[in-house]
C-alpha cells in the first residue's frame, strides 16, 4: 500500500460516511405517552417495569427479573441478596467497569482481583484459583466486550458466582445465553450498551429467596408485597421509575437482531484484520458467540514497533474512531486510587481495613500489559461491508507504515546498508 497516512496529509482510508445509527422509535413514544396517560411514573404502582421484568426474564429462560436503576445497582443487589458479611472476598476482572466493584465496597467487601487471559481478556479460571483463600465468599464474572468468560470452569471453583452481563446482552457460551449459568445475574440499560433506557439494569435469578431479598435489596427493604415498612436490613433505593421501564420494554424488542448483527459484522472484520501483520483480534474461544459490545484487537508490537497511542491516532486521522488505552481508563481497576489510596469513604479506610489486603502495581501483569498493546472500536449493527472493508483496509495502512518504519530503524540500528 503506498499512499502516504492521513496523518500525513494522505487521503483517509475510510471514504464512506457512517449510517447514522437511531435508537428510538415509535414504539418508546407509544409506549411512554401510556406511562404519562396513566399518570403514574412510581414502578410499584404501574405496569411497564413490571412486564419488563417478566419479559426480560423470559428472553433468558429465567423464572424472575428485578428491575433497577443501573448496571452498577444490579450488580450491588446481586452482591446484597448474596447476604456476605463485611470482610468477605469477592474476586473479579481488573478489566471492569468501576461499577461492578462500586457495590463490593459500600458492602464492606473487598475485591480481589483476578489476572486475565492474554487472548481475550477474560478472567483467568487459574488466575481465579490462585487467589481463592478463606476469606473469599464469591465470584464476579465478567463477561467482557460482548465475549463470555469460562463461566463452567469459575461455578467449577465451588464458589457462589454472580454473572455481570453488563456488556453481554446476546453473547453465549457453549450454546446458552451468557447470564444463564449462575444462580444470580446482572445486567446493564445505560446509554452505551446493546439497548438502553438512558440508564438502568437487571438482575436475573431462578432462585425464590434471591429474588425476594433482591427485591428488598432494590427498594430500601420495603416489604411491599407484604405491606410491611420496617426495614430489617441496610438497603439502597435502586427503583426503576415506569419511564425506564417503558423505554426499556420497547428495546427488548430489537435487542436479539442487535446481537445477530454485531456477531456478523465483528466476525466478519477480525477475518479481514487477522491478515494483517502485526494485528491480532481478540480471540473467541470454541463454543462462545461474541455480541460485540466492544471490538478489540491487539498490536504485536515487536513488529509494529510503535506505542498503541501512535497506531491509534493514526488510525483516528484515517477517519476510523478508536481507543488506545482506555480499557478502564488506561490502568487495571486496583491501580484506581480508590484502591491505592484506601479512600472509599473519606476520612477512613474501611473497608480496606477489615483485611490485609494491598494493591500493588503487578498484581495483574497480563492485564497492565494489555493497556500498552490493545485498540477497542465499536462495531455498530448499523455497520455495513462497506464500512467494514474501509476499517479494515484501514488498519492494514497504518500497521503496514510502522511496520516498515519498524524495519528500517532496525535495521539502522544493526548497521546493516540499507
Amino acid at each position: 500500500m503506498d499512499e502516504a497516512l492521513a496523518l500525513h496529509a494522505g487521503p483517509q482510508a475510510k471514504r464512506t460516511p457512517f449510517a447514522p445509527r437511531k435508537r428510538h422509535g415509535e414504539l418508546e413514544k407509544q409506549y411512554l405517552n401510556e406511562v404519562i396517560d396513566s399518570d403514574t411514573l412510581f414502578y410499584y404502582f404501574g405496569t411497564k417495569v413490571f412486564e419488563l421484568q417478566k419479559k426480560f426474564a423470559e428472553m433468558y429462560g429465567r423464572r424472575y427479573g428485578i428491575a433497577c436503576s443501573s448496571g452498577t445497582a444490579a450488580v450491588h443487589i446481586a452482591l446484597g441478596a448474596l447476604e456476605l458479611p463485611p470482610g468477605s472476598e469477592v474476586i473479579t476482572s481488573p478489566i471492569t467497569d468501576m461499577g461492578t466493584v462500586t457495590g463490593m465496597l459500600y458492602q464492606g467487601l473487598i475485591p480481589v482481583f483476578a489476572d486475565v487471559d492474554a487472548e481475550t481478556l477474560n478472567m483467568d479460571p487459574r488466575s481465579v484459583a490462585q487467589r481463592i483463600t478463606n476469606r473469599t465468599r464469591a465470584i464476579v464474572a465478567v463477561h467482557h466486550a460482548g465475549l463470555a468468560v469460562d463461566v463452567e470452569a469459575l461455578a467449577a471453583l465451588g464458589l457462589p458466582v454472580i454473572e455481570d452481563c453488563a456488556q453481554a446482552f446476546g453473547c453465549e457460551y457453549k450454546g446458552r445465553l451468557a447470564g444463564t449459568f449462575t444462580p444470580i445475574s446482572t445486567f446493564s440499560l445505560n446509554h452505551f450498551k446493546h439497548i438502553t433506557c438512558g440508564s438502568g439494569g437487571m438482575v436475573l435469578t431462578d432462585d425464590e429467596r434471591l429474588r425476594y431479598l433482591a427485591t428488598l435489596f432494590a427498594d430500601k427493604c420495603y416489604q411491599r408485597e407484604e405491606g410491611i415498612r420496617n426495614p430489617y436490613f441496610l438497603a439502597p433505593n435502586y427503583q426503576m421509575t415506569e419511564l425506564q421501564g417503558a423505554v426499556a420494554l420497547a428495546q427488548l424488542r430489537c435487542v436479539g437482531e442487535i446481537a445477530a448483527a454485531r456477531n456478523r459484522l465483528g466476525g466478519r472484520l477480525s477475518a479481514l484484520l487477522e491478515r494483517i501483520p502485526g494485528i491480532t483480534p481478540q480471540a473467541v474461544p470454541a463454543g462462545c458467540k461474541h455480541s460485540y459490545f466492544l471490538y478489540l484487537f491487539r498490536l504485536e508490537r515487536e513488529v509494529l514497533g510503535c506505542t498503541v497511542e501512535e497506531f491509534s491516532e493514526a488510525l483516528a486521522a484515517e477517519g476510523i474512531p478508536n481507543d488506545a488505552r482506555t480499557i478502564t481508563g488506561g490502568r487495571p481497576v486496583y491501580l484506581y486510587d480508590v484502591f491505592q489510596k484506601r479512600s472509599a469513604f473519606p476520612g477512613s479506610d474501611y473497608p480496606f481495613s477489615l483485611t490485609d489486603r494491598i494493591y500493588r502495581p503487578g498484581d495483574c501483569p497480563v492485564a497492565e500489559a494489555a493497556f500498552d498493546s490493545w485498540i477497542t472500536m465499536n462495531v455498530y449493527e448499523t455497520y455495513t461491508d462497506t464500512d467494514l472493508e474501509e476499517i479494515a483496509a484501514g488498519v492494514q495502512k497504518v500497521a503496514q507504515y510502522f511496520a516498515v518504519r519498524n524495519l528500517w530503524t532496525r535495521t539502522v540500528s544493526a548497521g546493516v546498508a540499507v
